[in-house]
């Protein structure tokens, strides 16, 4: 007899941890579906003028029409050059940079002027760029400091405007 009993035993064990499997599973489930519910209510929410006047990282921020037409203007104020390839003096032998540039102007009408005094500005980033050597451009501080002798080189260049900023949108060294 003391054989039935263990069978017995046996068969109500499962079926309790089966019950406690269950309810752990329609927890997990559940909890899982009202983060997902939570998730999907709060991303698809309209932003409000209040939630972006407290944040600042947000580019459109405060509802503005200002920020919109600043980015316009941003991209507008960009003119683009045809890509630099010059030879550098590398450790040992020459090497070939290539450098495509864009160049922020203060004024829109600026650009007009860059088109115009085109072979002169082309002329001075490739004198500047071909007197490098390959240490002066390989860091973060030689890039950055190239971009700010290139800037210069090109208001020299310029009567009407001046260049806010230079910006690499290609950089290979080969």
């Amino acid at each position: 007899m003391a054989e039935e009993n263990t069978p017995e035993s046996e068969d109500e064990q499962p079926k309790g941890g089966s019950k406690k499997l269950v309810i752990i599973l329609a927890a997990v489930i559940l909890l899982l579906g009202g983060g997902g519910g939570a998730a999907f209510f709060l991303l698809s929410a309209e932003p409000t003028e209040e939630m972006d006047a407290e944040n600042p990282c947000n580019p459109g921020a405060g509802g503005t029409e200002d920020a919109g037409s600043n980015s316009l203007n941003f991209q507008e104020r960009l003119f683009p050059l045809e890509p630099f390839v010059v030879n550098v003096t590398g450790h040992e032998y020459a090497r070939y940079l290539k450098v495509k540039v864009e160049l922020e102007v203060d004024k829109i009408p600026l650009k007009d002027e860059i088109g115009e005094r085109l072979p002169q500005v082309r002329d001075a980033v490739i004198l500047l760029l071909s007197s490098k050597r390959l240490a002066d451009i390989t860091d973060f501080e030689g890039k950055a400091l190239l971009k700010e002798d290139i800037r210069d080189r090109v208001n020299g260049v310029l009567e009407t405007g001046s260049v806010r900023s230079v910006m690499f949108t290609e950089f290979v060294v080969q």
